[in-house]
């Protein structure tokens, strides 16, 4: 019987996976990297505090669990319905193993999508949904959705066709949500280039980034225990 994309996905994130462990290839994760955008200090702030709870993601975590409770427990069962063509919404991980060409280092990247919506047996669109006080939609979003269609193009050996990238955004300070879709092809390249700069900062190829703008550091939950932060003009 022939397997879908998806079951194609998921074999290779095994595998994937098993490689990182045998290997002790160092893991990163999507939504760390996407967190890093605009200030990579607030990672090390997060290493020596701990990660702290915002109003915003608790009532994200909540959410996720109304609208997103799509866990992948089956998958032969949802692959014969990807297989006939039908339109399926899941959760499942997807990974990239990434090398340095300079330093020769092996990283893991690897994340979760919130929904990957499956239609006629190709990948319909991504979706991640996101709260904070407005409902604007962030490069950093669009980074992070990019880097989960990177890796889906390298675990199924290439797309021959184009993916939606959409984001929600649910505002906590009226409940309003806003949506905006973007096409892989559009992003891609900015994507990996913001990704490749990110992740000099990871392997230690350079110091950590600061925000460049005071508001940003106004929605940082490390906002009273940062010293860079009077850097910032």
């Amino acid at each position: 019987m022939p397997s879908s994309i998806l079951s194609l996905i998921c074999k290779r994130f095994f595998e994937l996976s098993e490689i990182a462990k045998s290997e002790n290839i160092p893991r990163v994760f999507i939504s760390d990297i996407s967190s890093s955008v605009y200030c990579e200090w607030r990672k090390v702030l997060e290493l020596r505090y701990g990660k702290v709870d915002t109003d915003e993601m608790v009532l994200g975590r909540k959410l996720h669990e109304e609208f997103f409770s799509y866990d992948l427990t089956d998958v032969s069962k949802i692959d014969s319905l990807v297989l006939k063509g039908e339109r399926v919404g899941v959760a499942t991980r997807v990974g990239l193993m990434w090398e340095d060409r300079e330093s020769g280092v092996r990283v893991f990247i690897t994340g979760e999508p919130d929904l990957i919506i499956f239609s006629d047996g190709k990948i319909e669109r991504i979706v991640e949904l996101k709260t904070r006080k407005k409902a604007e939609v962030y490069s950093s979003d669009i980074i992070q959705l990019g880097l989960y269609s990177i890796c889906i193009e390298n675990m199924v050996g290439g797309l021959p066709y184009d993916i939606n990238l959409e984001v929600i955004v649910k505002s906590t300070s009226d409940e309003k949500s806003f949506s905006e879709t973007f096409l892989f092809s559009d992003v891609k390249n900015f994507v990996f280039e913001e990704f490749k700069r990110i992740m000099e900062f990871f392997l230690g190829k350079r110091p950590p980034s600061i925000a460049s703008s005071y508001k940003i550091c106004l929605s940082c939950p490390y906002k009273n225990v940062c010293e860079k932060r009077i850097e910032i003009k």
